[in-house]
């Protein structure tokens, strides 16, 4: 037998346990009749940054107009904020949005 198995004996050293922390869920919206229509404003540059020169978590647009806007979520990920889905991004240029 070696030291190991002597030492624990076949048993499975104890592991952490995770603790549970009681977060708040969010509330919910039983259909699309109760909610509401919503406007907003936003600047948009004039000029396109780079990819690489815009921070994690900054808004941004393909058009100049700012429409259909995106978040950059990672260096190589956005989220489009219509759908919800991810998109990977290589480089390229974009219009920087302010809300």
């Amino acid at each position: 037998m070696t030291d190991t198995q002597v030492q624990n004996n076949g048993v499975k050293p104890a592991t952490k346990q995770k603790r549970n922390r009681n977060l708040p869920s969010l509330s919910l919206t039983s259909n699309a009749s109760d909610m509401s229509d919503s406007t907003y404003t936003c600047k948009v540059d004039n000029s396109p940054s780079s990819w690489d020169a815009i921070p994690i978590n900054a808004v941004f647009s393909l058009s100049a107009d700012g429409s259909y806007p995106k978040v950059k979520i990672h260096k190589s990920k956005a989220c489009d904020l219509r759908t919800g889905e991810s998109i990977a991004v290589g480089g390229g240029r974009c219009y920087r949005v302010f809300f």
